[in-house]
């Protein structure tokens, strides 16, 4: 299995890791053309909520976090991005109607994301702070 593929698969199987529906690669084609390094492995995925026509999409790779934007007509933007050897920690906010998963570096940047599902986003964020810690499995 080449690099390109690894990544397309990895990141396949950390969207579908909370869907019922497998995710289309041809919907997530261009995050891996323009935004993952081939050989990037993708861990975790978590689709969120943009409320509008534009949705988050954070990936937390074995390289970084990754924030990015699916935009009006399918065109991806990067929000932000950290070095994973610079992650802190995750935390997760409740909403009444959304919540806010907020990803923070250790040098005080952050990224931030809202969120449609508790559980899922909760899930997310607990597995990411098992990961920092080195207790991940």
């Amino acid at each position: 299995m080449n690099g390109s593929s690894r990544t397309a698969s990895s990141l396949l199987a950390a969207l579908n890791r909370h869907r019922e529906k497998p995710a289309p690669l041809s919907a997530f084609k261009v995050v891996v053309d323009r935004f993952l390094d081939d050989g990037e492995f993708v861990h975790l995925a978590l689709e969120g909520n943009g409320w509008t026509w534009v949705d988050p999409l954070m990936l937390v790779t074995d390289r970084r976090v990754l924030l990015l934007r699916c935009g009006i007509f399918g065109f991806w933007g990067k929000r932000g991005e950290i070095a994973a050897s610079d992650v802190s920690g995750a935390t997760l906010k409740v909403g009444l109607f959304f919540g806010r998963i907020t990803v923070r570096s250790h040098r005080g940047t952050f990224l931030r994301m809202r969120y449609n599902w508790e559980r899922i986003a909760r899930d997310f964020v607990d597995t990411l702070n098992q990961m920092i810690s080195g207790d991940h499995r």
